[in-house]
């Protein structure tokens, strides 16, 4: 569900990881562009996860994140998508912005920390990180839509939803991720900052 009109956004310097990710042996190739919290708010949830759902398979920390974009799954490393990637994220221009996660949501499988009600900001931002991928030629996945929700571990149970006091940081950066899927592996290719300037180089 999207909300109506468009936040305003501010201007941003690129933040590009060079070299690419080379290949390596392992199932499949799948690109997501993402928010991720802090190191001291990812432990917080994870502790809290720990606490609340003792019998859940957690994520790592270094694994939560909330999906803004995600592409096709692919058989080998495609160098050319990778570049085209990165052109994009380097296109996306938006503000930085306060991300609150207050329900806990749980379907038979999983558990996850979901939005009470949509950030603008967020919204704006995943917007355009779409028409970026878009204007570079590379296609969202199919059957995917945008529905902002961390999941935080993996177990077999009864699906719930309920309110908790939930965790709030600033998002001053989106990255984009290469995860080598049957690996349980997440390399990061890039990141930009929000609503900033300057440029910073992660590989």
């Amino acid at each position: 569900m999207f909300m109506k009109g468009e936040p305003e956004v501010t201007s941003l310097s690129p933040v590009l990881a060079d070299p690419l990710p080379m290949p390596c042996r392992h199932q499949c190739d799948r690109f997501f562009f993402a928010i991720r919290p802090d190191a001291e708010t990812a432990a917080a949830i994870d502790a809290f996860v720990a606490r609340e759902v003792p019998e859940g398979r957690r994520l790592p920390l270094a694994h939560q994140h909330v999906t803004l974009a995600l592409t096709e799954d692919f058989a080998d490393y495609p160098a050319g998508v990778v570049e085209r990637l990165v052109l994009a994220g380097e296109e996306v221009k938006a503000a930085s912005f306060e991300m609150r996660l207050t329900c806990l949501s749980a379907s038979r499988h999983s558990v996850a920390l979901c939005l009470e009600r949509l950030e603008p900001s967020l919204i704006a931002l995943q917007r355009a990180i779409a028409a970026a991928m878009t204007r570079q030629g590379v296609a969202m996945r199919e059957g995917w839509r945008f529905n902002p929700h961390q999941t935080l571990c993996y177990r077999k149970g009864e699906a719930f939803t309920r309110m908790v006091e939930g965790f709030t940081w600033h998002v001053r950066e989106f990255v984009l991720v290469r995860s080598l899927v049957g690996l349980s592996r997440h390399e990061l290719v890039g990141c930009w900052p929000l609503g900033s300037s300057g440029v910073r180089l992660l590989m």
